[in-house]
């Protein structure tokens, strides 16, 4: 008797399991096949507005300016109505205080200090001077040594924050159609990419005035942001194409359609010339494999189509090797020069100046070209030091690993629970595939970091924070009684 109970309750639990895993993925295909709420379309236009206008740099404030006042007002609808609410949930509390790490520096590093402080700090004595010349020495100045240029870089943190935040708010289907949103800016950019590479009608097709001129830069002034954003694009690519398979089913075109833009954007990508942007493919692979390869129902064949795929590429890149244009990107893998070792000792050198506290958020520039070195000084200026590991500590100092430690701890912990939490035998397809895109590109802007400075592009900046706001457990679906289980 006891032994026909619990076999009802075994079948009770496999139906109940098997109607979460279809209720799952329902959850996982709805973005495919229905449209946005009011809230997740905010997001997309945020996300599509920092794409295409975040990707100036420092040399290129304009397009930052008119990025900030739109997310301003793009972002009034959620606080004027509950309509616009739909869509969206709690933020979680781990996110919350990620927002808060961020702006904690930049915000301490402009309260102005009484003179029997700042006077103290580490490389304030010409500045002491200089205020002495006219009096002033005895007025409150904030620990940045440039406040103006920390104030710009508080102001162009807040937007990726802001979106962070929004989108931590979304269901698994709302943050889907954010990579709908990437994958579509990212086959734009390459078709603006193309225009700038044969200047059609003799214009050099960027919103920028300051680029990395010769090469496929899209949406970006640098040639090493366009190659992280193609990156974030093919991962983006992947959450989409594994969302579509979870089904079960075969799906010839979705399989055709992943190919032909998974080559778009790696040809894209070598049109970059980007060399740490080309090698960091290895760790975008890896994860691509991770989020498409649960979803293959027959994978020997995946193999040989993958090897097949693999020697057409090769043959491919052999074939347009002559190619003047492929030539250029192949000969930067070879320079006997590089610059950016003496920009990192001109930074080690400011560190030294200003350490334990840091000289300021943002103020990079005045302090390199105070700490240049005099037999490499040229006409054009320092604006990164191409280390954006290095440049941190230098304008945040010792307080400033502090904190970074704790967001990666953080961070570290909300990927542990979303990777343990996805992985589950009845696991969310895309909510798995979700995690490991927010993963990924948390992987690719650290590695990078160590060569460039892809968290001081504000589009990069933006979709990083969507990314980190991929890991919390996403909302729960809104619907309305008249809609379907997972279908509105």
């Amino acid at each position: 008797m006891v032994g026909g109970h619990q076999a009802v309750a075994n079948t009770k639990r496999r139906r109940t399991d098997a109607r979460s895993a279809s209720a799952l993925s329902a959850e996982a295909l709805a973005p495919i096949q229905t449209k946005p709420l009011p809230g997740t379309a905010l997001c997309m236009v945020l996300v599509g507005a920092a794409i295409a206008l975040g990707g100036g740099g420092t040399v290129n404030p304009q397009t930052e300016l008119i990025l900030q006042v739109l997310t301003a007002i793009v972002l009034i609808p959620l606080f004027a109505s509950p309509r616009w609410q739909k869509g969206l949930g709690h933020v979680p509390l781990a996110i919350r205080l990620l927002a808060g790490l961020v702006l904690v520096l930049p915000v301490l590093h402009l309260v102005p200090l009484p003179p029997s402080i700042w006077q103290g700090l580490p490389g304030r004595e010409i500045e002491r001077q200089s205020l002495a010349l006219i009096g002033a020495e005895n007025t409150w100045m904030p620990l940045s040594m440039a406040p103006a240029r920390t104030f710009a870089s508080l102001l162009a943190m807040i937007c990726p924050v802001l979106l962070m935040m929004q989108v931590s708010r979304l269901s698994v289907r709302g943050r889907n159609w954010l990579c709908i949103t990437i994958i579509g800016a990212g086959v734009v950019s390459l078709l603006l990419g193309a225009l700038q590479l044969s200047h059609t009608a003799g214009w050099n097709w960027s919103p920028y005035s300051h680029i990395s001129e010769g090469y496929l830069v899209g949406f970006q002034a640098n040639r090493n942001a366009q190659a992280d954003f193609l990156l974030y694009a093919m991962l983006a690519l992947g959450v989409v194409v594994a969302t579509r398979l979870s089904d079960g089913r075969h799906h010839a075109l979705t399989w055709a359609v992943f190919l032909f833009l998974f080559i778009s954007f790696l040809i894209g990508l070598l049109m970059t010339g980007s060399r740490t942007g080309i090698a960091l493919i290895l760790p975008t692979l890896a994860t691509l494999g991770l989020m498409l390869w649960p979803t293959l129902q027959n994978r020997k064949a995946a193999l040989l189509w993958l090897g097949g795929i693999f020697g057409v590429v090769i043959t491919g890149a052999a074939a347009v090797s002559q190619l003047q244009s492929v030539q250029k990107v192949a000969d930067r893998f070879f320079l006997t020069k590089e610059a950016r070792w003496d920009l990192w000792s001109d930074t080690w050198f400011a560190i030294q100046q200003v350490w334990p506290y840091g000289s300021g958020i943002g103020t990079i520039v005045p302090m390199l070209e105070a700490a240049e070195q005099l037999d490499v000084v040229d006409t054009t200026r320092p604006v990164r030091a191409h280390n954006d590991w290095l440049e941190w500590y230098m304008e945040a100092g010792v307080p400033g690993l502090i904190v970074l430690g704790i967001i990666a701890i953080l961070l570290c912990a909300l990927a542990a629970r979303g990777l343990m939490t996805s992985f589950r035998p009845n696991g969310n397809v895309g909510r798995r595939a979700q995690v490991l895109f927010g993963c990924g590109v948390m992987v690719i802007c650290a590695l990078h970091s160590v060569m460039d400075y892809p968290l001081r592009s504000m589009a990069l900046a933006a979709l990083t924070a969507m990314a980190v706001a991929f890991l919390p457990e996403p909302a729960a679906v809104q619907r309305s009684k008249s809609q379907n289980v997972g279908f509105p």
